[in-house]
């Protein structure tokens, strides 16, 4: 089992200016209010092998300088955002551990540990720094390659930093599953880049865990027909995103 020793801490606090008529302070004084304050042992990153058995490393929760561990709320949901009551290792998967606990005033924090199920037969690996072929990487219905594309936003001619980063056998977290198309060509900045999870199979296919869009907050529709070729080092995959917005992405290995 691999484990992130990190310990993530969310903080939180809350000034509430008493005003006249809408409180009973006469005083007008200033009320504070603390959040929880969470702190999870392993990370907010938690891998696991297929087969496995997991258990959680461990939390705490502090308000102010009181200890609440023992009124945080642990939940589970799966893959597709579905409450599941435990977390299975048949298969490659994520799940999201979310830890909510509700202050003496009534305002709620929480935190949350995404915990990736992996398969450690898969020895392969993707791990690295990509360039977007320009030539054969397409947009939109009428599949123009994103060379045309750079040629007329004229922000740059080539997308490069595709960044495959291993958390696990066959588990990468990606920096931009849209190979560059709002951040380099359009110019928008890393805020619009489509962050992610994929899982490497054995067989050298390529499936999405999960993707994040700081910029608009949504993510991916799809991603389908993904593909490493180790012979050629290249990595293809189609997407999809905001139901209009089709991609064909080839990224070659730097």
């Amino acid at each position: 089992m691999m484990k992130n020793i990190i310990k993530t801490v969310v903080t939180g606090l809350v000034v509430v200016a008493a005003m006249t008529g809408c409180t009973n302070d006469p005083a007008g004084l200033t009320q504070i209010t603390y959040y929880p304050v969470f702190t999870l042992e392993g990370g907010n990153v938690y891998t696991i092998g297929v087969g496995q058995t997991y258990t959680d490393p461990g939390y705490s929760a502090v308000e102010g300088s009181e200890d609440v561990t023992s009124n945080v709320v642990v939940t589970i949901a799966d893959i597709d955002g579905n409450p599941a009551s435990t977390i299975s290792t048949e298969k490659p998967t994520l799940y999201t551990v979310t830890y909510t606990a509700v202050n003496a005033d009534g305002f709620s924090a929480s935190a949350q540990r995404t915990v990736f199920v992996y398969d450690p037969a898969v020895t392969t690996s993707i791990a690295g720094t990509y360039s977007t072929d320009m030539n054969a990487t397409k947009y939109g219905a009428n599949k123009n390659p994103f060379a045309a594309y750079a040629a007329n936003y004229g922000n740059t001619d080539q997308c490069t930093g595709i960044e495959f980063t291993e958390l696990a056998p066959g588990i990468y977290a990606v920096n931009d599953l849209f190979g560059g198309w709002y951040d380099q060509i359009r110019g928008y900045g890393a805020n619009y880049d489509m962050t992610g999870y994929v899982c490497l199979n054995g067989d050298n296919t390529i499936d999405l865990m999960s993707s994040y869009i700081a910029g608009w907050g949504d993510s991916l529709d799809y991603l389908n027909d993904g593909v490493y070729d180790p012979e050629t080092g290249t990595i293809s995959y189609s997407v999809s995103y905001a139901g209009q917005i089709f991609m064909d992405i080839v990224l070659n290995k730097d």
